[in-house]
């Protein structure tokens, strides 16, 4: 009996499937296909921007362009990823817009089409930078008749583009009625100090608050006119150089500038530390400081408060009282040495000191006299880091002194000049040049040679005019 009740079921579902096939009608969808908009799009903020996109439809061939709606909207990336501001821009066919958008940032940006009758929306999705003159190039911190000026070689709109004093041109109230002293930028940002105060500019704007002052940024009290010589980037933070005095911020441990550092454990007493620092700003390796006080080599380890003795060397003496430090660095020449240029006081006579100094060694290279014409005159230096080689000026001549040779050879030599800057860029070493017979405002310039091996003549690979007595000079990335 149940047999013959099933057996009726079955045929009653499957005759309903079969009654039910072909109830549904289908209907294809208007399709949208968005061509006529580039991938990309780079922009200098309050420029106009215009897209007049293509069109095409599956299912209507009438033009009415009120059948649909339109959007444009842009979300600021992080990194690569869209998760920032959502800005929206238009609700028209084609896009007409001065570009508003926060500067030195890349935005995805979103054109949607939305077909009234289904709901259907269809979208475009490319991208967007938007900056202004001062987003991406080389400042330029120079001198001008004992006034601070600051100029910058912008990207925009072509690379290079001049722009003279860039602080007046964007109206910053930024306070640089000093001289000259240095542009830095560091983990807490773009830095310009005069001999009026060291300030934080902001980075898209250049734009100034009070609290931008250095001052603000220390735990403990500190004068407001306060200069920083010297503000470096290490591992993990930032020191800063003040009138003999050395000051740590470190964000990896969450310490901000309080008291000096200059401060030795063994004897409980502050010294006076040099301008001349030996830093990594990549790997976590010892800070080798000079004590002026008691002409020694002193060492550091971030983010303690207090400093250490060298060990025993086993070349020279790291405490030396004959000596003065004329020039330290640190660099990535053979895997990583600390250059130091020590005269001693009594002869005159300059030695060159190098030591490999990593993260697990500290061991003495060599110290030997530098047999180098007019090195006792020199007023700036730089060491190169692929070669070794010493760099150091006198007037407008430019030296090459090679450590293995132990001889000196004459460079670049510019009659009626001085060279004010040197320091290395990562492709080459950047001469600052200044013509004394000039007019103050555009007599200087900024040149980069490619240093050859073999002490091969340097080679010129870009030259700016323009500028001038220029102090320093540092990269501008966003």
């Amino acid at each position: 009996m149940y047999k013959y009740i099933l057996g009726i079921l079955s045929v009653m579902v499957l005759a309903g499937c079969y009654k039910d096939k072909g109830n549904y009608t289908y209907h294809e969808l208007n399709a949208v296909t968005i061509s006529g908009i580039d991938s990309s799009y780079s922009l200098l903020q309050g420029t106009r921007l215009q897209i007049k996109p293509v069109l095409a439809f599956t299912k209507d061939a009438s033009g009415d362009t009120s059948k649909y709606s339109y959007e444009w909207l842009a979300i600021a990336k992080v990194g690569n990823t869209p998760i920032g501001d959502r800005y929206d821009l238009a609700t028209t066919r084609n896009l007409d817009i001065n570009i508003t958008l926060p500067p030195s940032k890349d935005y995805a940006m979103y054109y949607r089409v939305t077909d009234k009758a289904t709901g259907v929306t269809f979208k475009y999705v490319f991208n967007l930078t938007v900056s202004i003159v001062i987003s991406r190039g080389l400042l330029i911190l120079s001198d001008v008749n004992g006034k601070a000026r600051l100029d910058m070689l912008s990207e925009y709109p072509t690379k290079y583009t001049m722009y003279t004093d860039v602080l007046g041109m964007l109206g910053s109230t930024v306070p640089h009625d000093g001289a000259s002293v240095d542009m830095a930028v560091v983990s807490t940002g773009y830095y310009i100090s005069t001999t009026a105060g060291t300030h934080k500019l902001n980075t898209n704007t250049f734009g100034w608050l009070p609290t931008y002052n250095i001052s603000y940024e220390f735990q403990s009290k500190m004068p407001e006119n306060m200069v920083a010589q010297r503000l470096l980037t290490t591992f993990g933070g930032t020191l800063c150089y003040a009138d003999g005095n050395l000051y740590v911020y470190n964000q990896a441990y969450q310490v901000r500038y309080n008291l000096p550092v200059n401060y030795l454990a063994q004897s409980k007493e502050y010294f006076k530390v040099s301008r001349h620092i030996g830093f990594n700003n990549r790997n976590m390796i010892p800070i080798i400081l000079y004590d002026e006080t008691n002409h020694r080599f002193i060492r550091y380890s971030p983010p303690n408060s207090e400093c250490t003795l060298m060990p025993d060397g086993t070349i020279f003496n790291y405490q030396d009282p004959t000596k003065d430090m004329l020039y330290m660095t640190w660099n990535t020449y053979n895997n990583g040495m600390l250059f130091a240029l020590l005269q001693d006081r009594a002869t005159k006579k300059v030695y060159l000191a190098r030591v490999n100094v990593s993260a697990d060694v500290l061991r003495q290279n060599s110290y030997d006299e530098m047999i180098a014409t007019d090195i006792e005159k020199a007023t700036q230096m730089a060491v190169d880091p692929v070669n070794g080689y010493i760099f150091y000026s006198v007037g407008g001549k430019l030296y090459e002194y090679d450590p293995s040779l132990k001889s000196a050879k004459l460079m670049l030599d510019k009659p009626g000049a001085e060279i004010t800057m040197l320091n290395n860029a990562s492709d080459g070493l950047v001469v600052g040049f200044y013509q004394l017979s000039g007019p103050a405002e555009t007599s200087g310039s900024w040149e980069k040679y490619t240093v050859p091996p073999v002490n091969a003549p340097l080679q010129l690979k870009e030259s700016y005019q323009g500028f001038g007595r220029i102090v320093s000079w540092i990269t501008k990335s966003s």
